[in-house]
């Protein structure tokens, strides 16, 4: 048997040449040790497989002191045994050992995985971020949705892997808002959470995120798919405001607030969104060129819409810059006694609230029904569908208009509009000399 010392003793030479410990039981395999010109030994434990084959497998370097690595002869002699142990069992210790790595690997694998695996939370976020990216104004309501309705209600579902969410508990979250009273929005919610989901599984599945280390939803399916969409909870909107009324919001609305009166009679001229034209910079209106520029940053469909503008849009325009502020959106909002940033669509939809309330001239209406109001009649003054289309930027999805048309229509666009805010102009003052349209009788 060796010791500690003969080990030390055994001289290196021109080629590695390997020694076996003399004086063990046949049948338990031999520890060996191989060593090299440098002087390095190594132990090996030597055994027959099944096959009456010798074979080696490495147990580790010789330890020649107590800041080496490796293994004293005590503890290389323990760990034979333990192999030899294997190899009783009748399994081939090479592969055996071989076997274990790879699945300790695989476990290793499994919990960083797990680790980096996103929750629920992480998921809505990833989703809200990612709105942020492409510059989604709505962005905003999303969080306040998601916040109000799942966040704020089931921390305990928050904090389940992504990939643990099931039909039933998306199902949970939209029957309290059923139970709460809530209808139209609860597809909302339900659109909000699908799209969530979807963007996880875009983003797992992502070619270009391969190579990227980070949270992984590991989704395989849209726990929302399954959901039903309720709808007998959505109501098409079909109010258009009379035309009786409109002089009275030309008029009135703006003893509310100047600048969401301005807001909703800029809609009035052109019929843009009303979310639209609260974000538009001071610099996006060219009054020399007579246009404004709702930039692709800001528009629904993601493109760049150049409108013309009247008289009676410029009058507003004009009406806007009268306003002292130092703030670079067109629509300032009052914050803390100044104005700042941009006015909210939702401020602005409050003051129209609180002025149909208000006043008996006027029925109840929302700001989306400004749009609608407006290609109404535009219709009813001559302009036709397609150019009421263009004006108001409807995506166009017929391959000419999606792949090679790039004309951006503005002299008929401008022709259109001139033939509108004549008729505007007559419905807010009928005693107005107009120049594109007959004066109605």
């Amino acid at each position: 048997m060796w010791n500690d010392n003969q080990i030390k003793a055994m001289p290196a030479k021109d080629r590695r040449y390997r020694v076996a410990e003399p004086n063990q039981h046949r049948g338990r395999g031999r520890l060996v040790l191989d060593i090299y010109p440098s002087g390095h030994k190594d132990f090996y434990f030597q055994y027959f497989n099944s096959e009456s084959k010798r074979k080696y497998t490495k147990i580790g370097s010789f330890k020649k002191s107590a800041k080496d690595p490796g293994y004293t002869l005590a503890e290389a002699r323990d760990k034979m045994l333990e192999l030899t142990d294997i190899h009783k069992q009748g399994f081939d210790v090479q592969n055996y050992r071989e076997e274990r790595r790879l699945n300790e690997q695989d476990r290793i694998r499994q919990i960083e995985a797990t680790k980096r695996q996103g929750s629920c939370e992480q998921l809505l976020d990833s989703y809200l971020t990612a709105m942020d990216i492409r510059g989604k104004r709505s962005r905003y309501y999303v969080e306040r949705s998601l916040t109000r309705y799942v966040k704020t209600p089931f921390p305990e579902l928050l904090k389940l892997k992504a990939n643990e969410i099931q039909p039933k508990q998306i199902g949970l979250i939209l029957r309290r808002m059923i139970d709460n009273g809530i209808t139209t929005h609860t597809n909302r919610v339900r659109s909000y959470l699908h799209a969530a989901f979807q963007h996880g599984i875009k983003q797992d599945n992502d070619p270009r995120r391969y190579a990227v280390e980070g949270i992984m939803f590991n989704l395989t399916s849209n726990p929302v798919s399954s959901i039903p969409r309720q709808a007998d909870f959505e109501r098409v909107g079909d109010h258009v405001i009379n035309e009786n009324e409109i002089p009275v919001i030309w008029n009135e609305l703006p003893k509310k607030s100047i600048v969401a009166a301005c807001a909703v009679k800029l809609a009035l001229t052109n019929g843009q969104r009303l979310g639209e034209l609260v974000r538009l910079k001071l610099t996006d209106f060219d009054l020399d060129e007579r246009t404004m520029l709702i930039p692709a940053s800001v528009s629904k469909n993601g493109i760049d819409h150049l409108v013309p503008l009247d008289d009676l849009s410029l009058s507003v325009v004009k009406e806007l810059k009268n306003i002292d502020h130092d703030s670079e959106y067109a629509f300032p909002g009052l914050r803390g006694g100044k104005y700042r940033g941009h006015i909210n669509n939702t401020t602005v939809a409050g003051f129209v609230r609180e002025f149909c309330e208000e006043n008996d001239k006027v029925s109840k209406f929302v700001p989306r029904d400004i749009r609608r109001t407006v290609k109404t009649l535009m219709g009813k003054a001559g302009v036709s569908k397609e150019l009421r289309d263009r004006i108001q930027n409807h995506a166009l999805t017929d391959v000419s208009a999606k792949h090679y048309d790039r004309y951006d229509y503005l002299t008929e666009k401008r022709h259109g509009l001139n033939v509108w805010n004549d008729y505007l102009e007559l419905i807010i003052n009928p005693h107005k000399k107009v120049t594109h349209i007959s004066k109605r009788a």
